[in-house]
């Protein structure tokens, strides 16, 4: 029924355009042409071939011809096709498809002459004239001596010619010409000028007569200089430019010193001579360094450019000398003059030759070493002043800093190296790389033994963006994010203009120039990558969700999930329960605290096995012992460590331990309570029981001082620094920078740094002293229910369990007072052996030693230290020191 709809509107639609008449304006007329065409429409059992299909598929060929440069087959076919559409029927797509079903590889098989066989001649032209049929009718073909050959040597006679030449050598060079037109080829001798002015030729000999000559002497023998007229002085001189061979020069372009200019004297000519020779040698340095040949492409394309620039300047040359041979207006020929013209053009190459004699100097020459030197160079040359010299150079530059820019191109567009490219200064691990480590280990910077960036030194201060941008567009193919740039996108052109200025004018340094170019450039690629990779980060990784959780997962800025999570394994650890490291129970423990966190499956907890080795006993005495074995783990996708580097998670692991120590403390101090508050009278209502409450109250001073430091002074605004850090980053390695920095400094403010490991310990040692005498105080109540109860049994005779006992219990256990008397306390009091007066005074001198150390300590290292944490340091040293004064 959905057909039928939607058939009978498109028809209805297709009556009112064809025949414009609608169901408003002809209701009858319609209604009727409408059933005609949907019938037809309903009973038609073929459908007609689709006519654009075909003319599409028959301009693809046309096209191709073209493609291939096979134009003569394609204007064959349009021509026809024309045509055909001249005389076309209804029938013509159907039969033009039938063909192209029939078509077997048209573009390698079609000829062209195949087309004349579909003409018809119209009469008979005979069969072919050949030459042999020719031969036989002029009698020639049995003429053998036609083809011997003939000596023209003097004094030798045709018979001795005919002689000398067998009939079988004959016979055999006749065979090897395939036809008679070879007689008609021309030999070298054909090209010989027969010269008929023999006076003109002598007169050229004579000219000529001093590159023979013999040097002349003196009355004295001592040899004199041979004459040369100025005019062929000057045509050595362009010869021995133009790099071909001179009688005045040798092939370095040393001058010869046995020649002299007519009318001039010896130094005047000797200078000229001398300033065309240094010329030749600069010059022949080049054509040297054309014609060798290099493998590497970066070096083929400098060859190259020289090779162009020394034709350039052969076209000076040859102008030069066509002004003397072709003699347009009166030309005055000095030497002097030639030096003028050619200056100009001799002093760039000059320049070029002394690079590439400082290239080939180089000991190790690196393939981009002639780069830094056009760079260099074309620096020196601005600053000079010399601007025929920086143009020429400058342009070099960027020319073939093309090549080398192909490279960076394919990497940061990409994400891909060229196979076998030793010359780019980015490189990738052979071997497999765990995807949350691509970003950091799989593409590396290239460097020496002597750890120098293996890159030019004008391109050492981008080359970590560019690593980068790269970088983004691998991780985003493994994403699926990746989307290639069309072609549409307009690539901004890197080089410089023709005045090689920027928007600073031609006062600006020639490395501005090429650092404003490059960076515009660089930036067009760099921004997108980066920019896409961080919506990613942010949108379908969660980062900033991850970051919460592992805030209220190490950083405890939940309070109430971390108490429930590290509150259990302390009354584990309290009852001695030797299981309190199941690593199944404390995961439950962990999704049950962080329940509400995004992804709580996905935490998982555990005790290393040198916390397994610990006895229960000395965990529950000691923070040192056990809780620095708990690894609780969030497990993290691959993007997402990327950004949170494995580094980092372990200084979130070293946080989360202290911060467990000191929970751990704290929760000791608050755990154990008396169930009668009247101890007035009794043994210990005396100064121990006011020393004990005394130092109770400075450990909780302590703890909750050390507790407002670490989340209002470091955690809190260390995190809100962080978003905002992430927000600003340009790209994923500034992000890595910036989470990389907060664990640093978190690490260093919260004192767990190595170089405050002294202090570290120093305060777990003050937590250890906590333990110890709150296991003072539980042991002294414990005797003195012991004695309550011996009287009470020898008096009454009844229940050791009387209503004014005093005891400590658990929190939450109030009700349930059988509970501590069902637990065997004797092995987990320490210090059994001493007075309850002997601990009070050992915990109080510990107490008051450690908080002078630490604070002490805290001043000293703030004062010697240049660290941004020293500033909290102090802070947390003077909060520790209004204990230590009140001590006092």
């Amino acid at each position: 029924m959905a057909f039928a709809a939607t058939l009978g509107a498109l028809t209805e639609e297709l009556v009112q355009v064809i025949t414009s008449t609608s169901s408003q304006s002809d209701p009858n007329r319609f209604n009727v042409l409408r059933e005609s065409s949907l019938r037809k429409l309903r009973h038609h059992n073929f459908l007609r071939t689709n006519q654009f299909v075909v003319e599409e598929k028959l301009d693809g060929f046309e096209e191709h011809f073209r493609v291939v440069n096979r134009d003569g087959l394609a204007d064959a076919l349009r021509e026809r096709l024309d045509a055909l559409s001249r005389i076309s029927t209804k029938w013509t797509p159907d039969i033009l498809h039938l063909l192209l079903q029939l078509e077997d590889q048209p573009i390698k098989k079609s000829k062209l002459t195949d087309l004349d066989l579909l003409n018809e001649s119209d009469q008979d032209s005979g069969p072919p004239l050949k030459w042999d049929d020719i031969a036989k009718e002029e009698g020639w073909d049995q003429d053998r001596d036609l083809w011997r050959n003939v000596n023209f040597e003097r004094g030798s006679s045709g018979d001795d010619d005919f002689e000398s030449v067998s009939d079988l050598s004959s016979e055999a060079e006749n065979t090897s010409l395939s036809s008679v037109e070879a007689r008609y080829q021309k030999t070298p001798a054909d090209y010989l000028v027969e010269s008929v002015d023999e006076s003109r030729l002598d007169q050229v000999r004579e000219t000529q007569l001093w590159r023979n000559a013999v040097t002349p002497k003196d009355a004295t023998g001592r040899s004199l200089k041979i004459s040369v007229p100025e005019s062929h002085v000057v045509r050595e001189v362009l010869f021995m430019l133009n790099g071909l061979e001179s009688t005045l020069f040798d092939t370095q372009g040393v001058p010869s010193l046995q020649y002299q200019l007519n009318n001039t004297s010896w130094d005047v000519y000797k200078a000229l001579l001398g300033s065309f020779g240094e010329a030749g040698r600069q010059l022949s340095i080049l054509r040297e360094f054309a014609k060798a040949t290099q493998h590497i492409p970066l070096l083929q394309a400098f060859r190259e450019a020289v090779e162009r620039r020394l034709r350039s300047f052969d076209r000076e040359i040859s102008n030069l000398q066509a002004r003397y041979v072709d003699i347009q207006q009166d030309v005055v020929i000095s030497l002097a003059r030639v030096l003028n013209d050619v200056k100009p053009h001799l002093q760039p190459l000059t320049c070029l030759s002394d690079i590439i004699q400082r290239l080939q100097q180089s000991r190790y020459p690196r393939p981009f070493h002639y780069l830094e030197l056009l760079f260099e160079v074309a620096g020196v040359s601005q600053l000079e002043g010399n601007d025929v010299v920086y143009e020429f150079i400058a342009t070099l530059f960027f020319e073939c800093f093309q090549v080398y820019l192909r490279s960076i191109r394919l990497w940061m567009e990409s994400g891909e190296l060229i196979d076998g490219d030793k010359t780019f200064f980015i490189s990738s691990s052979p071997t497999q790389i765990p995807l949350s480590q691509v970003w950091t280990d799989q593409f590396t910077l290239r460097k020496t033994s002597d750890g120098i960036l293996y890159a030019p030194r004008f391109l050492q201060p981008a080359a970590s963006k560019i690593l980068t941008t790269g970088k983004s567009v691998v991780v985003l193919k493994l994403l699926g994010k990746y989307q290639a740039a069309g072609t549409s996108v307009p690539e901004h052109p890197l080089h410089a203009d023709g005045d090689f200025k920027s928007r600073y004018g031609l006062f600006e340094p020639f490395s501005e120039v090429f650092n404003h170019a490059f960076e515009t450039w660089m930036q067009s690629k760099h921004h997108a990558a980066s920019t896409t990779l961080q919506r990613t980060l942010y949108d379908s990784c969660s980062l900033l969700s991850v970051l919460s959780a592992l805030e209220r997962i190490y950083l405890m800025s939940d309070g109430a999930c971390s108490d429930m999570f590290a509150f259990a394994i302390f009354n584990n650890i309290d009852v001695l329960n030797a299981n309190w490291h199941d690593r199944f129970n404390l995961t439950s423990l962990a999704h049950d605290a962080f329940g509400n966190i995004a992804n709580a499956h996905r935490i998982s907890v555990s005790v290393l096995a040198d916390g397994l080795a610990d006895n229960i006993t000395e965990i529950r005495r000691s923070v040192r012992k056990g809780l620095p074995s708990v690894r609780i783990i969030y497990r993290l996708s691959w993007p997402v460590r990327m950004v949170l580097t494995d580094e980092s998670l372990a200084q979130y692991q070293a946080v989360f331990t202290f911060l467990l120590q000191l929970r751990r403390a704290s929760s000791v101090l608050h755990k154990y309570r008396l169930v009668s508050d009247s101890v007035a009278g009794t043994s210990i209502a005396s100064s121990e029981q006011a020393m004990y409450y005394g130092l109770r109250s400075k450990f909780l001073w302590f703890c909750n001082t050390l507790q407002s430091y670490l989340s209002t002074l470091v955690l809190g605004p260390l995190t809100a620094q962080l978003r905002v850090n992430l927000q600003r980053a340009d790209d994923v390695s500034d992000m890595i920078a910036a989470h990389s920095t907060f664990t640093k400094q978190m690490i260093s403010e919260m004192c767990l740094s190595s170089k405050l490991d002294p202090i570290r310990q120093c305060i777990l040692d003050l937590f250890d002293v906590v333990i110890r005498l709150q296991d003072a105080r539980q042991l002294e109540s414990e005797r003195e229910q012991e004695e309550t109860q011996e009287l009470s049994r020898l008096s009454f005779m009844s229940s050791p369990m009387k209503q004014g006992s005093r005891r400590y219990m658990k929190s939450g256990e109030e009700e349930d007072e059988t509970f501590l008397l069902e637990q065997d306390r004797s092995s987990m009091m320490q210090d059994r052996e001493k007075t309850f007066a002997e601990v009070l005074g050992k915990a109080r001198a510990d107490s008051d030693r450690h908080l002078r150390f630490i604070c002490s300590g805290l001043r000293g290292v703030a004062r010697a230290s240049g660290d941004t944490a020293s500033g909290k340091w102090d802070t947390l040293a003077e909060m520790l020191e209004i204990g230590v004064q009140e001590r006092r």
